[in-house]
C-alpha cells in the first residue's frame, strides 16, 4: 500500500518536493534501476493527467518537479496525484498517493 503525503502547490510558482525511499528493511533504496511517473488529476476517474511532474533521480532521493507555467495552468482547489514506481522486472509499485491542493497566488511578477 502506498503512502499517503498531501502537497500544497502555489499556482504560477515553480514547485519541488523530495521524497527519501526506503525498502522494507529501513535501507535506503538504490533508485538508479527504477523509473518514477507522476502526475495530477482533477479525480482518479478522469481520463488524462492535468499535468505531469518532471521526475529528478540524485543520491536516492527522487524529487517531483513542475515548473511556473506548468503551475499556472491549475485552477485553485484540490486535486489527486500519485507517484509510480516501475522495476527493472516491469513490476509497479504506487508508493505515494495524496491530495495535491493548488493555492492562489496573490504577487505576480513580470
Amino acid at each position: 500500500m502506498a503512502s499517503r503525503a498531501n502537497i500544497y502547490i502555489d499556482k504560477g510558482m515553480d514547485f519541488r518536493t523530495s521524497l527519501d525511499l526506503f525498502d522494507e528493511d529501513d535501507q535506503e533504496l538504490v533508485i538508479s534501476t527504477y523509473s518514477f511517473y507522476s502526475g495530477i488529476k482533477k479525480l482518479y476517474s478522469t481520463a488524462n493527467n492535468l499535468v505531469n511532474f518532471t521526475i529528478e533521480t540524485a543520491n536516492n532521493d527522487v524529487t517531483l518537479v513542475l515548473t511556473d507555467q506548468q503551475t499556472d495552468t491549475l485552477k485553485p482547489g484540490k486535486y489527486q496525484y500519485d507517484v509510480v514506481m516501475e522495476k527493472t522486472t516491469g513490476e509497479l509499485s504506487k508508493i505515494v498517493s495524496g491530495l495535491a491542493i493548488v493555492v492562489d497566488t496573490i504577487t505576480e511578477v513580470s
